[in-house]
């Protein structure tokens, strides 16, 4: 039941609809979920009840919460008002209501009665305001009541997600994989756990653990320990009863015989198995309900146990209860399942093989409970061979070896289940539930390859943010499909059936008659479905026009035999324009080969051409010396533009050329000072070594000038106002807000640095583009372009060939 109920919450909160919200909205909707009834999605509460839940004042529900939940399409209200005001509301979780509509395999459409009972004593234990009703008895509040106030949510969220992975000694399976640098695995756990960044999930860890809701156990790598789970577990061992002591002799002080059926050693043997007694009722409503404690979760039936742990047919039918000290670990076997009533065993007692709990016989020494008699002894008889094939076992609290076992789909498994990869999550959401029958880390490797790639080809049809999304609706509808048939093998099925791209028409959008884009119904479907119809009809119409006194039924041979006429002449049009389309294709290729040697001739020509400024031969028109000096006169430019951008004043043109010709010419003699021996040494050597210089040159006055206008009192300014603005939404103000704060206000002055040195030279370039104006007077400038046009003129008329 276990696995059930998180998986039924990671759909939840994995939900479309709930993604990017706060998480006192994730937490109501598990709330909601929790007190859903089996029959219905409509669930009633009063704003004071839910804030108690979610440890929040009753305004941030009707103001935030609910507004929150109906916005992003979670629900549907009804308000109720008493005088006036808003005490309570009548909400209906879509999410569920969808899942048990659509029905199939869905784990939220999977959660039966006890499911949701169960649910809702665990939310109980953690997060319950607590309560004592008149008449009934009282529902103490959960172990989480007393967090209150900001990111009160986030934590109970958190420790609900933990208390479901935790095993019954508390600790909790941490997170496989890498985990980022500075962070603990505890704090990748609780990222994968919330949906969340380890930088955002480590305060969460941080404050679980102050609180004292949780352990580190730095000895243990890190793990991390819910102490509650542990104590409730320790509580249901005490409370349940031991089993009756066997009346029969030991034999041979090996071990002992089973007890009779007479004996009553069995509770539940005693009950009875068959189910058909009034025992066999949860009462969930009415004078004889009763809220139980989350004790009374752990010690339940077997209906009320883990869902992995459930008795089935196929489980192993001798398990007892253990006895009262458990073993050195704590894990002997606390649940019990259904046993026939009569069980033959041999001399040896349940010691005999690792996969059953027994008890060893009272007096064996100083040896552990879990051990059997004579297991001292040196020796190696037939006896306890057995033992000794086995190596370790847990009953004696050592560490059992890893070992191959089988899954309940009767295939091979090696080590603990699997997860599904995180840049994957919302692709595979519809198979997060049977992706961790695969048995091989290898197997998942492989098939998250093949997702990847359908996701490299659906990224170019509908882009980056519908490719997921588009995949995951994919495998929903195949799944829809499959109905209640279980997919035996996920390998196949994903890579024959759930990933390959159906398309039902000429579109590249279309994907089983649905566009992939808008999800809608693939209009171009609709116009093959329209046209083969009318087909039809025109066909019909021709035939009943052609012989009108034939009947209906005399008349369908000749409409189906003109029907398969015009079907085929269809499909020859249809295959003679496929060949001129590859008739057209292969002249597209042959003109694009010939562009490509085309461009390759040119490209060869240019490489032997000399170079055009010094004649270099075979330099492609730029040898290295010239490409070496043009790059380096475009960096002692740019550095040159930096200064007088900073210093000049763009008004004085005259004041600017000078102050121009003067920082160049000191440029110049900085980046030309590389030494006697490299000055007389290689020219290639000497040119790269001025580009070098050129370059640092360049980037240390970008650096100073950036520098002095992030100091501007522009950029202080724009820095204020986002140091007041990060202040603002973090309360309480903290030392580590603040050092935010300042980190940002210098993010935001450097900005204002960049803007107002790009505007700077934008001006520079401006004032360089302008013509400047001629500041004689009109008549002298007047004058002097009569002068030239009457000597241009004279230039024009020929001289005399001779005397008139």
């Amino acid at each position: 039941m276990r696995t059930a109920l998180l998986t039924a919450v990671h759909a939840l909160l994995n939900d479309p609809r709930l993604r990017g919200t706060l998480d006192v909205v994730r937490l109501a909707a598990v709330i909601l979920l929790a007190k859903a009834p089996a029959t219905s999605s409509c669930v009633e509460v009063k704003y004071r009840d839910l804030a108690g839940w979610l440890g929040c004042s009753i305004s941030h529900i009707g103001h935030t919460v609910i507004p929150a939940l109906k916005q992003a399409g979670v629900v549907t209200s009804i308000t109720k008002r008493e005088a006036g005001h808003a005490v309570g509301v009548e909400l209906t979780l879509i999410p569920l209501k969808e899942a048990r509509e659509a029905g199939g395999v869905h784990p939220l459409a999977l959660l039966n009665v006890r499911d949701l009972a169960t649910l809702l004593r665990l939310c109980e234990a953690v997060s319950c305001p607590g309560w004592a009703p008149v008449d009934k008895p009282e529902t103490p509040a959960g172990f989480m009541a007393d967090r209150q106030g900001p990111d009160a949510a986030t934590d109970r969220l958190a420790m609900v997600l933990l208390v479901l992975k935790a095993r019954d000694n508390g600790r909790v399976r941490m997170a496989s994989g890498r985990v980022v640098k500075g962070y603990r695995r505890a704090d990748a756990t609780v990222a994968q756990l919330l949906g969340c960044e380890v930088a955002d999930a480590a305060p969460v860890v941080d404050r679980l653990v102050g609180l004292g809701k949780a352990e580190l156990e730095e000895a243990e790598r890190g793990r991390l320990r819910i102490p509650e789970v542990a104590k409730a577990w320790a509580r249901a061992r005490k409370t349940t009863p031991p089993p009756a002591p066997s009346t029969r002799e030991p034999s041979n002080g090996v071990g002992t015989m089973p007890p009779t059926p007479d004996q009553g050693a069995c509770p539940r043997c005693q009950e009875g198995t068959a189910g058909d007694g009034d025992g066999d009722v949860l009462v969930l409503a009415g004078d004889g309900w009763a809220q139980q404690s989350f004790d009374d979760v752990l010690i339940g039936q077997s209906e009320s146990a883990f869902r992995d742990q459930d008795a089935s047919e196929s489980a192993s039918p001798q398990v007892n209860e253990g006895f009262d000290g458990s073993s050195a670990n704590g894990s002997a076997a606390r649940l019990h399942a259904d046993h026939p009533p009569v069980a033959d065993l041999s001399g040896n007692c349940a010691g005999d093989s690792s996969r059953f709990s027994g008890s060893a016989v009272l007096g064996c020494d100083d040896l552990r409970e879990g051990a059997r008699a004579r297991e001292d002894q040196l020796g190696d008889s037939s006896k306890l061979r057995g033992a000794a094939d086995t190596g370790n076992s847990p009953l004696r609290g050592e560490q059992r070896k890893q070992q191959a076992s089988r899954s309940s789909s009767g295939r091979t498994t090696f080590g603990g289940p699997l997860s599904v990869p995180e840049d994957l999550r919302e692709a595979l959401e519809p198979l997060a539930y049977v992706w961790s029958r695969l048995g091989r880390v290898s197997t998942g490797r492989k098939l998250a390859t093949a997702v990847r790639l359908e996701l490299v080809r659906l990224r170019g049809a509908v882009g980056q943010e519908r490719a997921q999304q588009a995949l995951a609706c994919r495998l929903r509808r195949r799944l829809d499909r499959q109905g209640s048939r279980p997919i035996q093998d996920l390998v196949g099925w994903l890579l024959q059936r759930g990933l390959p791209h159906n398309p039902e028409c000429w579109s590249t959008m279309c994907d089983d008659g649905v566009r992939m884009d808008t999800g809608g119904p693939c209009e171009s479907c609709g116009c093959l479905v329209g046209d083969r119809r009318g087909l039809r009809r025109a066909v019909a119409a021709e035939v009943a026009a052609c012989y009108p006194q034939l009947l209906p039924e005399a008349r369908r041979p000749l409409y189906e035999q003109e029907l398969r006429a015009r079907v085929e002449q269809q499909v020859a049009h249809e295959l003679a324009r496929r060949e001129a389309a590859a008739c057209q294709r292969e002249e597209f290729d042959r003109a694009v080969q010939e562009q490509k040697d085309l461009l390759r001739q040119q490209e060869e020509e240019r490489a032997a051409s000399p170079c055009l400024q010094c004649g270099e031969p075979q330099a492609a028109k730029t040898c290295p010396f010239c490409a070496f000096a043009a790059q380096t006169q475009r960096l002692v430019d740019e550095a040159v533009d930096i200064v007088l951008a900073m210093r000049a004043d763009l008004d004085d043109r005259d004041a600017v050329a000078a102050l121009a010709e003067q920082v160049e010419r000191d440029t110049w003699t900085v980046v030309r000072k590389v030494g006697d021996d490299i000055a007389a040494g290689e020219r290639v050597a000497r040119l790269h070594v001025e580009y070098e210089r050129a370059r640092v040159l360049l980037a240390q006055r970008r650096r100073k000038a950036l520098a002095s206008l992030a100091g501007s009192s522009t950029a202080q300014a724009e820095a204020q106002h986002v140091r007041r603005m990060v202040l603002s939404r973090t309360w309480p103000e903290t030392a580590e807000a603040r050092d935010r704060a300042e980190l940002r206000a210098a993010e935001a002055s450097w900005r204002v640095a960049y803007d107002l040195l790009a505007g700077l030279l934008s001006d520079l370039h401006r004032c360089r583009a302008t013509v400047s104006p001629d500041p004689r007077p009109w008549r002298e400038r007047l004058d002097e372009r009569m002068a030239e046009i009457a000597e241009r003129n004279a230039n024009l008329v020929p001289e005399p060939t001779g005397a008139p």
